[in-house]
């Protein structure tokens, strides 16, 4: 793929992003955009709708598989229903199970494409909690003295790497997660730094204690990850927040919570059923179930699973006990179990969570 067409993507980009994201759009051809993950359509000799298809690892119960996500899909204004975004899809899904992903997800951009990336069976699994907080910047001070809060701004790769090797512990330990490799984490910092935003590290001594990512949004602070090891480490993050940005609103996203108000974030689309419910299988060996699933994009996920002792079997026919492809999906992300049909109840709800994502 040559030069041509990453500037005609990047043409495109300028002309479906309004003028505010320019600064996001360069980062992105910076650091982000690849020609491999590009998939495009081409019009009258010019790229008229593309999508980048970016690999990234995904914990799921002990293991690492595979996630194909969905990033800066668009089309041109003068080329829009017809079809071709959807003509992209599933371009991207065939991709996706060659590059051995096992699921597909993305982030609409909007409330109303949820109900359009429905069309190619991609679902809601991904939710977030949001936990809102006033603190007066009088009154806004260390509860841990000895822990010290600062902005992340690395003198050598050897912080650079103690604080990535501090972020990718914690992440590895939330199940269903997506997760960020070094090179992604040093685009998360770079996008926080041209916007003026800051990660905040807490240090105990020489050890790190906390990290949050926080952001200036509408006269509001946004923390849109955070970790930490203790409650009072938490407030100095947030504290430290306020006192930096000078607002006294901070907005958390947090993984959701069982209990409180959650909100939809992402949705996820399964590609290789077998492997999922394999590793389902194996590390849930009491369950024993029979399900028989039907797909109709992707048929090489048409039959009949059986599921016994930590052991999956699959059979080509279909039986009576049928399940379609948004069911399984949700069933295998844990998301609302007990609101999808009985057959299906007996997968563990979970709390999915993707973050960071540069959407």
């Amino acid at each position: 793929m040559d030069n041509n067409i990453k500037e005609q993507v990047r043409i495109l980009w300028d002309k479906c992003f309004s003028e505010e994201d320019k600064r996001f759009v360069d980062l992105y051809f910076k650091m982000r955009y690849n020609d491999e993950d590009n998939i495009f359509i081409e019009r009258e000799g010019k790229v008229v709708s593309a999508l980048q298809l970016i690999s990234y690892p995904f914990s799921y119960y002990g293991k690492t598989i595979g996630c194909a996500y969905i990033s800066g899909a668009c089309t041109d204004p003068d080329y829009r229903s017809q079809g071709l975004m959807n003509e992209l899809i599933l371009k991207s899904l065939k991709k996706a199970k060659n590059n051995g992903a096992c699921f597909a997800a993305l982030i609409p951009a909007s409330e109303s494409l949820f109900n359009y990336y429905s069309g190619t069976n991609f679902v809601t699994t991904f939710d977030y909690s949001k936990m809102h907080i006033n603190i007066s910047r009088q009154t806004a001070t260390n509860t841990q003295q000895s822990v010290m809060v600062s902005r992340f701004e690395p003198e050598s790769e050897e912080e650079f790497y103690e604080v990535y090797e501090y972020f990718n512990n914690k992440m590895r330990s939330r199940n269903c997660c997506i997760q960020h490799d070094e090179y992604d984490f040093k685009v998360i910092t770079e996008d926080l730094d041209i916007f003026d935003n800051n990660l905040l590290v807490a240090k105990y001594g020489d050890d790190i204690c906390g990290l949050a990512f926080c952001y200036l949004r509408n006269d509001a602070i946004y923390i849109k990850d955070v970790f930490a090891e203790s409650s009072a480490i938490f407030s100095d993050l947030v504290t430290a927040a306020v006192n930096m940005f000078e607002n006294e609103s901070v907005n958390i996203i947090i993984p959701p919570v069982t209990g409180q108000k959650t909100h939809r974030l992402g949705m996820a689309r399964i590609i290789d059923a077998e492997t999922m419910l394999r590793i389902y299988a194996t590390t849930h060996p009491k369950l024993k179930m029979e399900l028989s699933l039907v797909d109709s994009i992707m048929t090489e996920n048409n039959g009949t699973y059986y599921i016994n002792n930590g052991v999956l079997e699959k059979k080509d026919s279909i039986g009576s006990n049928v399940v379609d492809i948004e069911q399984l999906t949700q069933a295998l992300f844990g998301y609302h179990t007990e609101m999808l049909p009985d057959k299906l109840k007996s997968f563990n709800n979970q709390a999915a969570f993707m973050s960071l994502m540069l959407d």
